[in-house]
């Protein structure tokens, strides 16, 4: 079973949380039979280790070259669909739909869908959306966020809807929005992991302060919630007795993280090492739409876990310490662990519970909407439009590089510059 996908942004490093929804689910799609065809838009630029990386997990990787510059607002208050949707994309779709028997098809962000409308009929389109994009720059404003990415109207959003057959939102509330803005079918997928419980960390007699970790991107949501965080441990100056605080990820390039009482570790070569070298995870996240990936991926490791509940949005939870309503209430919580210890082994346990259930109800999504292949099927080779088998190593390698467009050897010194990454989904 072969599958086309199209992101706008890399699949590696999963070091931001759209990228890792964008890896997950192709990992995943893969590990239940499905051979992945990953075009890559190039709307953030490609790095030799990120294309080797991408090759060596994807079966067939199409890069379409990076073109640097400012990206497209055609409306004084808002994107169009398109503004930010790369022509060279339709260019190769069509391409792999010609040469290859491709059973289903998979957008990556709404304002990346475009293809879809070429895509033949009796081939199964989705639009996995990751966040809602209509209104993102008020809603943002209003809670005093910058909003620094795209931002649409409902009506321009519902066109991208409309050009697929299935459209994906990552948690239910979204999904009931989407429904009354397109007759197409809308399900939820949210972002599957599979459960790998770290053992709960074994505190020596000695040790007077528990860890706790907060791994982040920089988008400006993150930004905007540390700095409130960072407010409330200043007026708790006795909390630095109890606990040592840890900053991990892109946040620690970011102007707020100067001024915090967080130790920085930048990124971290392994998430399983942070991890477990945790006592407790923080989610400290204020406003924002989408699923907060953060709150999840904490809770795949099974570790204590305390989050406001704008970070638990789409995660069923009855856990107290998963549904701070304020930075007051969130460090009140901390407190409560440090004078309580074994309060702490107590909701990584109410966490795991918690997880196992989010965990199952995507597994029944993917069973629905992605059926498992057969194991013992096998691709045959197809023929490309030149009637040759298709090619493998690095005949393979330079075959998807030529689908990618003609233009892309013009630009092939512009393939490397990094460009600006996009925001937790």
């Amino acid at each position: 079973m072969q599958v086309l996908v199209t992101s706008p942004i890399p699949s590696h490093p999963q070091n931001h949380g759209n990228r890792a929804r964008v890896f997950s689910l192709c990992r995943t799609l893969q590990s239940r039979g499905y051979k992945i065809h990953f075009v890559y838009g190039g709307l953030e630029g490609l790095s030799p280790d990120q294309e080797a990386a991408m090759r060596a997990q994807w079966e067939h990787l199409y890069v379409v070259p990076h073109t640097p510059g400012p990206r497209q607002q055609s409306h004084r208050k808002h994107h169009l669909i398109d503004d930010w949707y790369v022509e060279e994309v339709s260019d190769v779709t069509a391409r792999i739909l010609n040469i290859w028997k491709i059973d289903y098809c998979l957008a990556n962000y709404v304002w990346f869908s475009r293809w879809l409308e070429q895509v033949p009929k009796g081939i199964p389109k989705y639009l996995d959306t990751h966040d809602m994009f209509a209104n993102r720059e008020k809603s943002l404003k209003k809670e005093g966020i910058n909003a620094a990415w795209y931002s649409t109207t409902p009506a321009e959003e519902a066109k991208a809807f409309d050009r697929a057959d299935c459209v994906l939102a990552i948690q239910e509330s979204e999904a009931a929005k989407f429904r009354k803005a397109t007759r197409q079918s809308v399900e939820t997928l949210g972002h599957y992991l599979p459960a790998q419980f770290l053992p709960p960390k074994r505190r020596s007699a000695d040790t007077k302060k528990l860890k706790v970790g907060y791994l982040a991107s920089s988008n400006p949501i993150n930004q905007h919630s540390l700095y409130h965080f960072t407010k409330a441990l200043r007026v708790r100056p006795e909390m630095l007795d109890h606990f040592s605080f840890h900053l991990a990820g892109a946040i620690c390039t970011s102007d707020i993280a100067a001024d915090t009482p967080f130790e920085k570790l930048g990124f971290v070569e392994s998430v399983v090492s942070f991890y477990r070298d945790m006592d407790i995870i923080l989610n400290p996240n204020m406003g924002g739409t989408g699923l907060k990936i953060k709150s999840v991926e904490a809770l795949s490791y099974g570790k204590p876990l305390v989050a406001t509940a704008d970070a638990m949005v789409g995660i069923k939870t009855s856990e107290p310490f998963h549904q701070c309503k304020s930075m007051d209430a969130l460090a009140d919580a901390l407190m409560q662990l440090a004078q309580n210890p074994e309060a702490a082994t107590a909701l990584g346990s109410s966490g795991q519970t918690a997880y196992l259930a989010y965990s199952d109800a995507q597994a029944k999504a993917l069973d629905h909407l992605f059926p498992l292949a057969e194991k013992t099927q096998r691709t045959k080779p197809q023929k490309t439009e030149t009637g040759g088998a298709e090619k493998e190593g690095p005949e393979k390698e330079a075959s998807e590089k030529e689908a990618a467009g003609k233009e892309g050897a013009k630009k092939k010194n512009a393939e490397n510059e990094t460009g600006e990454t996009g925001g937790d989904p």
